[in-house]
């Protein structure tokens, strides 16, 4: 190549390199600088390690969890389908960083069953780290009201005015959530808001889809989904979008898409409007991420947040 060939063809890439920077979407450039993540998006197979970055990607598990804190992990586990749940693999992972990271204790705020576990290829490396886990086995589906619950009488929603929760909810210092993104008949998507319907009894849940005076009131449904995430804003939420249902849900089955992602952040409001988003809804489609920003709860513009994929 003479010199200048070479000129021309180093001009055209720097042009296309700097019209690239001014064009294509920040968070392709984000992912090959070092500033930490509001949104960490990681895609890939292998989802425990894909966990671990995500996390890491927001400053690491100890910028969540303080030195010997107690942690109550949420996650959606109650389904057999691949697609329904979020994958055991995402729970070890979290669960191993918040120990690493000097976590005194960590607990499960809904009974987790021995085959969920099991599910994971990582089930007998960390076998010991499972076992010595806290589970609130008392807060099945059914419950029943008894000491180890409490009825908030007042709670400063719209739609929810009462609500009977676990008290382990308030005893923890540190709440993680973790969710799938998937379908939901009523509220079309489920996720990090959702989820925490899980920390309620079942009078409560069933209150959400009858009080209103119509069975399954989506607006009703919605409100009360972001009302009771007024009770305790989860300090970090950890999204499964890597296997998910896209019909049928939430139980199944139904049609299964594979995005492949793991998707984490702090404000449950802006990861769930971006997961949605990765199910091809618009953020303003679902009601209970609509009303739970316009409560405070979170920024439902996500990108006005700094995503970070890799």
């Amino acid at each position: 190549m003479n010199r200048r060939l070479f000129l021309r063809n180093t001009g055209i890439a720097g042009t296309s390199a700097f019209i690239l920077s001014q064009f294509a979407p920040q968070k392709l450039f984000g992912a090959l600088s070092k500033e930490k993540a509001d949104i960490a998006v990681v895609n890939g197979e292998n989802i425990f390690k894909n966990t671990l970055k995500a996390i890491k990607m927001l400053g690491g598990m100890k910028t969540f969890v303080p030195e010997g804190a107690k942690v109550g992990l949420l996650i959606n586990s109650d389904f057999e389908i691949p697609g329904t749940y979020t994958h055991p693999d995402v729970s070890i992972a979290v669960a191993k960083m918040c120990f690493d990271a000097g976590a005194a204790e960590v607990i499960t705020l809904q009974n987790v069953k021995p085959e969920y576990w099991q599910r994971s290829v990582y089930a007998q490396k960390y076998v010991e780290m499972i076992d010595s886990m806290g589970n609130i086995e008392y807060n099945q589906f059914p419950c029943e009201f008894d000491e180890a619950h409490f009825m908030i009488s007042e709670v400063p929603g719209i739609s929810l005015k009462s609500a009977e929760v676990i008290k382990a909810l308030f005893e923890v210092d540190v709440l993680i959530n973790l969710p799938i993104a998937k379908h939901h008949a009523t509220t079309i998507y489920t996720g990090a808001l959702k989820n925490m319907m899980g920390v309620n009894t079942r009078k409560t849940n069933v209150g959400f889809h009858l009080d209103s005076g119509i069975r399954n009131d989506p607006v009703y449904l919605a409100q009360c989904i972001a009302d009771i995430n007024l009770l305790r804003v989860a300090d970090l939420t950890v999204v499964d979008v890597t296997e998910v249902l896209v019909s049928n849900g939430p139980s199944g089955p139904g049609d299964i898409e594979k995005p492949m992602k793991i998707v984490a952040g702090k404000d449950m409001v802006a990861v769930d409007a971006y997961c949605a988003s990765l199910l091809g809804h618009q953020k303003d489609d679902i009601l209970s991420i609509l009303k739970a920003s316009e409560i405070g709860i979170g920024n439902i513009n996500y990108n006005e947040l700094k995503i970070i994929e890799v």
